[in-house]
């Protein structure tokens, strides 16, 4: 990656971007519950392809939310699998910047332009003590604070024109893939059951965490609602195509827009040639020393995989981008 320029995400499910549940995808875990937990941890039985996690869902935040106490120091592994975390009364992290930076403006690579390049390589501890009652949707708001405040973050917003890329039907007949399938009757009913229970429960005090459940093997059949996506696979039950196309945009680093016309909810299996596409930015960043992951030789290109088991394909365009542009960006003093 250029050193001056860089260049995205599954979202979280309806079912659990309110609940008290777990989303698990591709490594991150995140966890809600009313107004208390954000978390984003490593998980080791899955690779990460997603740069960011999306924003909690909530009312608009005032943009001159702060932190009240923030101190930052030289990063120290601890063998701690939390990378980011924000409860009442204390927000912490141990990402990469660049991770950090994606997370605070809610963009990919490839929508950040003239950050420099020493920011995927730098980590820090940072601690710091949020408002109290703050919601998670302020989260985005407290760390752009933190990063103008303390890294010196200037920058400013622009529209270009960049390649994208369509996804369309691959067969004229609109046939569906073989690992292409709506999603069962059963696990819509799940998903309503828990969209309705989140809704019942927003703005409740917030009670202790349900236990997660146990993750999924790497060859067990997805939960309801979940997604897997370590390198050369991408998987998920009970989710919509446009939840597909944060995962597929990741892997081929460029916007990639929905024009099948699918509606509704879906399960799907995708098994490629992780060389095929995009790099696995998140897990590079997070484990540099990190070994390149074995590739099957017999699978097939992203494109051919999505022709042969989705039905699916990518066709190339250009279109309207928004990048945030980064005019300054500088180590912090640390405490």
């Amino acid at each position: 990656m250029d050193g001056n320029a860089r260049h995205a995400a599954p979202d979280m499910p309806p079912n659990e971007s309110n609940s008290g549940g777990v989303y698990s995808a591709g490594g991150i875990r995140m966890r809600i519950r009313g107004a208390a937990v954000f978390v984003i941890a490593l998980v080791p039985v899955m690779a990460a392809a997603q740069q960011f996690m999306p924003a909690p869902p909530g009312p608009p935040v005032d943009p001159n939310t702060r932190f009240e106490v923030v101190a930052i120091k030289r990063y120290a592994d601890t063998g701690n699998p939390v990378l980011m975390r924000m409860t009442p009364g204390r927000f912490e992290s141990q990402l990469p910047l660049g991770l950090l930076l994606r997370q605070a403006l809610q963009k990919a690579d490839y929508q950040i332009v003239g950050a420099p390049g020493w920011i995927d390589m730098e980590r820090y501890s940072i601690s710091a003590k949020p408002p109290d009652g703050v919601p998670p949707a302020a989260t985005t708001v407290l760390l752009v604070n933190l990063l103008k405040d303390r890294f010196q973050l200037a920058m400013h917003l622009e529209t270009r024109e960049l390649p994208i890329f369509h996804l369309v039907m691959a067969r004229e007949d609109g046939r569906l893939g073989p690992d292409l399938k709506p999603t069962s009757a059963e696990c819509q009913a799940i998903i309503e059951a828990r969209i309705a229970a989140a809704k019942a429960a927003a703005g409740a005090p917030a009670g202790p965490l349900p236990p997660l459940p146990p993750l999924p093997g790497p060859n067990d059949p997805l939960p309801c609602g979940f997604v897997r996506n370590p390198a050369g696979v991408l998987g998920g039950s009970g989710r919509t195509i446009a939840e597909m196309l944060r995962a597929l945009s990741d892997l081929v680093g460029r916007p990639v827009i929905d024009k099948t016309g699918l509606a509704g909810l879906y399960d799907f299996s995708l098994k490629f040639a992780p060389e095929s596409a995009g790099s696995n930015t998140m897990l590079r960043l997070l484990s540099p020393g990190l070994p390149p992951p074995a590739v099957d030789p017999n699978a097939p290109s992203l494109s051919v995989a999505l022709q042969e088991q989705l039905g699916l394909k990518l066709e190339g365009a250009r279109g309207p981008v928004e990048v945030v542009v980064i005019d300054r960006f500088e180590r912090p003093t640390l405490d």
